[in-house]
């Protein structure tokens, strides 16, 4: 602990650490042996100064005595320093002086030595939250204890004593009220019935009984979850403050947390490794951390954590700035891994498949040209009634080494084929739909009657579907690109209908990837890029098209919600200034202020007995949850490492952790219902001679 009355010798350790050169590093190092913070340290030099001198050493035991005397132990011990002083010191003589200067008016005494023994308690309480709290809440305990023992033979006259140090502890402990409530139901009934069977005489007196027996065992019972509740806590607070119990460090401290946040989750440490190594080896590394995986209330407790100021944080923001950063490289990445592109430009890319399907296609252009003419009724029916087709033969003719072939040659018909699909391709990019979609039904009827199995050359449909031509393969990789995002997913897979060939289905996916990246590249550099892709049920069907598989596709989309979960976890940790939400993270992690405190209780002393001992409950309860620099850095050191061998195990030292706070738990709810039922049973010995 920061012993306030060593705080001289620290600084002169530190004046003289300084005069030998010693840099930031070791200073902060030597100052956390002294149980100090850089920012504790010079917090507590200033308030030194402001005091005229240092402030009292508190302790457990002045917590134990603020509680015991109704946090009045303060006013009382400067009030008797004060009495006991006399003449001017130097700081009072400073006091008036500045008071002549400024007019204010000089402290007395008394304000002086109360402002000292404060600042004591406020420093041993900001470092031992959960030691102070329950010092006091034992203290307070011990009235309270007394006036329900004492009920029963006053007539009820102690009883405004015990409700009040009842509703006190009440508001301090979570959950505690629903056990008060279970505990008054036992105490209840097992003393209506002890009270009736202790009774002699007839009905009435049998009634009587009971109903004596049942008021003070709900009396009893009610306060049973309170002492045990209280005295567990304050037996171990008390442990601690004498040395009979080892104090939680800073690790076990979050790995404490960190472990009832999981059990808020509902997933077991184990669980929960399981399944990140099972995501990592399914889909690959990311670098995630445990507040990516772990859920709301894990990540919460990150940005709990990182609203405390600690030596980790300038490392943690750097590397969710980092990681947002390389979100939209990562996920582009995927599109081009899963779909076969690679890190490479789509231009590259597309000359690389046409030349691939070009080789691939030249033997069975070979084999179908060697058929020389094809003698079909379909083909003579084309030839006959479209116009188009006798003009892309017209065409081919113009040519010397087709001039004086005939109109059923291969050579002919294939020159037909690519000729019509150039029109098509030309009609679609001037905006003419219609004649588009006549000239591509007119190039399958073509196709389908040279491969016909029975009167064509069949092997002319594998030579097409291998390579059609380059310009058409080209076409399909500007339409695939152009409004690829504007585009509804039925008509994606429309235009897609309409390549014949798996080639320019390839292209035209290809353009979609490019329409994409180029997307990714212009947005926002930090931005949640996941979300765009992941919101929206048409935006999923639409990428969906572009990839060859359903596996490809799901892998990418798992991807994705990696990728959001990531930019959600930096989001609330980066959210701004402490908002309300952000607060309140902090508040579960620090505990209260004291002007929190006072309002409580002045709201309950006007009348407002149920909203101020509300509000007391929501200031006092995550006092039991204390935390301090050296936590909060554990904390950020266990929760937003992206290391997956720290992260598991991280997992594995908590899981024990957990299965105490279950086996405690257990036991806690053993012995209330224990307590509350022995209660009830008092009663005949209590109404007893």
């Amino acid at each position: 602990m920061a012993d306030m009355t060593n705080l001289e010798r620290v600084q002169e350790n530190v004046r003289r650490m300084q005069a030998q050169g010693a840099d930031g590093a070791s200073l902060t190092e030597y100052l956390k042996t002294e149980g100090y913070t850089p920012t504790r340290y010079e917090e507590a030099s200033r308030k030194m100064k402001d005091l005229g001198g240092p402030a009292v050493n508190a302790g457990f035991g002045r917590s134990l005595l603020q509680g015991l005397t109704f946090n009045t132990a303060d006013e009382i011990e400067a009030a008797a320093k004060a009495m006991m002083s006399s003449g001017m010191s130097a700081f009072d003589a400073q006091q008036t002086l500045s008071g002549l200067v400024t007019g204010a008016k000089p402290k007395s005494a008394y304000e002086q030595e109360l402002a000292r023994v404060r600042a004591g308690i406020k420093s041993y309480e900001e470092q031992y939250p959960g030691r102070a709290f329950t010092g006091e809440l034992v203290g307070g305990l011990i009235p309270t204890v007394a006036a329900i023992a004492a009920a029963p033979f006053t007539g009820g006259a102690t009883a405004p004593v015990a409700a009040s140090n009842v509703a006190r502890t009440v508001a301090a402990i979570p959950g505690l009220s629903r056990q008060i409530v279970t505990g008054a139901k036992v105490g209840a009934g097992t003393g209506a019935l002890s009270g009736a069977g202790a009774s002699e005489g007839g009905l009435q007196n049998r009634l009587t009984g009971a109903l004596v027996g049942g008021t003070v065992g709900t009396v009893l019972g009610a306060g049973s979850p309170v002492v045990s509740k209280a005295v567990v806590g304050g037996g171990r607070a008390a442990g601690e403050a004498v040395g009979l119990i080892t104090p939680q460090t800073a690790t076990q401290r979050a790995q404490e947390l960190l472990a009832k946040k999981l059990a808020q989750e509902g997933v077991s440490p184990a669980d929960l490794a399981q399944r990140q190594a099972q995501i990592i080896k399914t889909y690959g590394p990311r670098d995630e951390t445990l507040a990516d995986y772990g859920g709301e209330s894990v990540r919460r407790l990150a940005r709990g954590a990182m609203a405390i100021p600690s030596a980790s944080q300038t490392d943690v923001r750097q590397m969710l700035t980092e990681r947002a950063v390389a979100a939209g490289p990562r996920i582009t990445k995927d599109i081009t891994d899963l779909t076969a592109i690679g890190a490479r430009d789509i231009n590259e890319v597309a000359d690389e498949i046409i030349q691939r399907r070009k080789d691939a296609a030249a033997p069975l252009y070979q084999q179908a040209y060697s058929a020389g003419e094809v003698y079909s009724p379909r083909i003579d029916e084309l030839l006959a009634k479209s116009k188009d087709i006798r003009a892309a033969i017209d065409t081919a003719r113009g040519l010397p080494q087709y001039a004086d072939l005939p109109a059923n040659s291969m050579l002919l018909l294939d020159k037909a084929y690519k000729y019509v699909g150039d029109m098509a391709n030309e009609a679609r990019k001037a905006g003419k739909g219609s004649r588009a979609n006549d000239l591509d039904t007119l190039r399958g009827d073509l196709l389908d009657a040279i491969a016909d199995k029975k009167t064509g050359i069949p092997v002319y449909r594998d030579a097409v579907n291998a390579f059609a031509s380059e310009s058409l393969l080209k076409d399909a990789l500007e339409i695939g690109s152009k409004n690829f995002l504007k585009k509804s997913p039925s008509e994606i897979n429309r235009e897609l209908k309409k390549f014949p060939g798996e080639a320019e289905q390839q292209m035209y996916r290809l353009g979609a990837v490019q329409s994409l990246r180029d997307e990714i590249y212009g947005m926002r550099e930090t931005g949640n890029i996941a979300d765009k892709f992941l919101n929206s049920r048409e935006m999923r069907d639409r990428m969906r098209t572009i990839f060859n598989s359903t596996g490809e596709y799901d892998t990418f989309i798992k991807n994705l919600e990696r990728e959001r979960q990531m930019g959600i976890t930096r989001g609330k940790i980066e959210g701004g200034s402490p908002t309300t939400p952000i607060a309140q993270d902090v508040a579960e992690l620090q505990g209260p202020s004291a002007t929190e405190i006072i309002a409580s209780g002045a709201q309950m002393a006007r009348g407002d007995l149920l909203g101020g001992g509300m509000s007391m409950a929501r200031q006092l309860a995550p006092r039991l949850q204390g935390i301090n620099e050296n936590v909060a850095q554990e904390l950020s050191d266990i929760l937003l490492n992206p290391s997956f061998n720290v992260q598991q195990q991280a997992l594995l030292n908590v899981a024990p952790i957990m299965d105490e706070l279950r086996r405690r738990a257990l036991q806690q709810q053993v012995r209330q219902a224990g307590g509350s039922a022995t209660a009830g049973q008092l009663v005949p010995g209590l109404l007893g001679d």
